[in-house]
């Protein structure tokens, strides 16, 4: 087994997807990273979810700006510009729940994909097969 890539997020959002209110999510930069991924959250580097990502499909900023407006964030302004940029759509499915998260080493600070090391994402499969 592989490296995983890790999508980080806002644990709001993170919350949104787990739950199973989104199976998307909103980005202003598309990936060709397809297969299963963690979802985690960017203040603390932790892992809470595997998924499969399938695709990434453009959408519109209108759609971007929509996507972000819930909860907290639904009184919110955009940076306009954005405004008028073709954002995209990460899609998932198969989106699993891990009974206990898993921090991982994120060294460089990047706050949107982190790579992590087979030994860390063993754990993340244990925890599918154990649970």
């Amino acid at each position: 087994m592989p490296f995983v890539y890790a999508l980080l997020m806002m644990k709001y959002y993170l919350d949104e997807i787990v739950r199973g209110d989104k199976t998307t999510d909103a980005r202003l930069y598309p990936t060709d990273i397809r297969g299963t991924i963690a979802l985690g959250d960017s203040s603390t580097d932790k892992v809470y979810a595997t998924a499969e990502l399938t695709a990434c499909e453009e959408i519109s900023y209108d759609e971007f700006v929509r996507w972000h407006r819930t909860g907290p964030f639904a009184d919110v302004e955009f940076a306009p510009y954005h405004e008028g940029k073709t954002c995209y759509s990460y899609v998932f499915g198969n989106i699993r729940t891990l009974p206990v998260p898993v921090r991982i080493d994120n060294p460089s600070g990047n706050r949107m994909w982190v790579r992590v090391p087979e030994k860390v994402s063993k754990n993340f499969f244990s925890q599918k097969t154990l649970f």
